[in-house]
């Protein structure tokens, strides 16, 4: 017999135990399917967006990776249908890089939202780090982003040391220069200080455009990425660029003084902008 824990009397027959943990092992087996379910959906939808652009354009440029940069979920938070006018809350979700070599042409974030009456919205936020012209055309939904501009503007990180030699040390530098940064989230009338993912979603470099690392990371509510932060070496200087990533009204600061404040944002409404959201209703079953 095994004694109960907490400091209660009373026993266990190890058969009871041994129905629960099979009771828990099937709920874990059905959740972890069902996680691998939705992230096969999240990666169809990304596969519908066809890329278009100048026939100059690289085709690695516009070739979307295969796995996600960042994936996330938050059971506490959603949005309102405006249909229904109901909450709904977010399943699923996941970033993704468009673009294989150097800075990503553009991040698409997909997210997959549960409403109370269980029927499920797929929701797109697109974000451009390219000047390139292209554009992403859903196959079947009235989806397109034609972007006229890139998101995020570089500029030089103040008091910087040198990049060190080493992609370890190197590492350990944004690190610490990730840490004079903070970010504050105002949602449903409520400040969010989010916090800074010490493990940079993307790491890259790129011979062409002068980048012998870069990295972004994310400052989230919980694990939801609100803002990224992008942060390149030329091997001699530090140059550090701030990216939307959500709707909400949001603002960054530097060393106490703030760099970055966005209003709350209306993501349907523009096409062209280098910030962009589009939602259609979906049939998925978990």
């Amino acid at each position: 017999m095994v004694k109960l824990l907490g400091g209660r009397k009373g026993y266990i027959s190890p058969l009871v135990l041994t129905l629960l943990g099979l009771s828990v092992s099937s709920v874990l087996a059905q959740d972890e399917g069902q996680a691998k379910q939705r992230l096969e959906f999240m990666r169809a939808a990304v596969e519908s967006l066809e890329p278009e652009s100048a026939a100059s354009t690289p085709k690695a440029a516009l070739t979307f990776a295969s796995k996600p940069l960042l994936r996330y979920s938050d059971p506490t938070r959603g949005g309102i249908d405006a249909a229904s006018e109901n909450i709904t809350v977010l399943l699923d979700a996941s970033v993704w890089r468009l673009g294989m070599e150097g800075r990503p042409t553009a991040l698409v974030t997909v997210e997959i939202y549960q409403a109370p009456d269980e029927s499920r919205v797929l929701a797109f936020e697109f974000l451009s780090l390219s000047e390139a012209k292209f554009a992403l055309q859903h196959k079947t939904e009235n989806i397109r982003w034609d972007p006229t501009d890139s998101a995020v503007i570089m500029k030089e990180m103040p008091s910087a040391s040198k990049p060190a030699d080493s992609a370890t040390a190197r590492l350990v530098q944004m690190r610490k220069l990730a840490q004079r940064f903070s970010v504050n989230e105002r949602l449903k009338n409520e400040a969010i200080e989010c916090r800074l993912l010490t493990q940079p979603i993307d790491r890259y470099k790129s011979a062409k455009e002068k980048i012998a690392d870069g990295a972004i990371f994310t400052f989230a509510n919980g694990t939801n990425p609100e803002i990224g932060l992008v942060f390149e070496s030329d091997g001699e200087r530090w140059r550090y660029g701030i990216l939307r990533l959500t709707a909400a009204e949001v603002s960054v600061t530097l060393d106490g003084r703030q760099i970055a404040a966005y209003d709350r944002f209306n993501a349907h409404s523009r096409t062209d902008w280098p910030y962009h959201g589009a939602s259609h209703r979906i049939r998925q079953e978990k």
